[in-house]
């Protein structure tokens, strides 16, 4: 990116005078991310990859480090690094590619059951959102480990209550 695109940038996220050290570190950083992303580059077919799908929204390939045969991702082809950033459209794509993803390893494999997960902040091992839909079987070592947390009964209903609030508050 050229000085004169980084200016433009800034301009139209609002910066409308000479940015400092940080607002200029921020856009290189994202920018060298952006452009590192793995998964971006196999959406522009500059990785090879196995995909097994792809429309407009989405492109949805093996992963090359599976739980087991079978694993799949489905990533949005625009760059979104956490869930929340996920247009409408793009999610629910995502979201109905795996379940479509989910009864074809149903069908291939004779599967006990399918996971299907996406994580966000520091649990995730890509900085672009995306989603796994894994075949499982009984015994096959992978586990979410539920940890004992305290959570009291009567903190049950303070929290239902806080959540509602908020949602009424957001109006979704």
């Amino acid at each position: 990116m050229s000085d004169q695109d980084y200016t433009t940038t800034l301009f139209n996220l609002g910066f409308n005078f000479l940015p400092n050290f940080n607002d200029l570190y921020y856009l290189h950083v994202r920018r060298m991310r952006m452009e590192s992303c793995i998964f971006c580059e196999i959406i522009h077919k500059k990785v090879e990859a196995h995909i097994i799908f792809e429309n407009e929204y989405v492109c949805c390939f093996l992963d090359k480090y599976p739980i087991n045969k079978g694993h799949i991702l489905i990533v949005p082809k625009t760059h979104y690094a956490e869930f929340r950033n996920v247009d409408e459209k793009s999610l629910s794509e995502v979201m109905n590619l795996a379940k479509k993803m989910a009864i074809l390893l149903e069908h291939l494999f004779p599967t006990d059951g399918i996971t299907i997960l996406q994580e966000n902040g520091i649990f995730k091992d890509v900085e672009h959102y995306h989603m796994h839909v894994i075949p499982r079987y009984k015994d096959d070592g992978f586990y979410l480990v539920e940890p004992e947390n305290g959570v009291k009964p009567e903190d049950f209903m303070e929290l239902t209550i806080k959540m509602q609030e908020y949602l009424h508050k957001e109006a979704i």
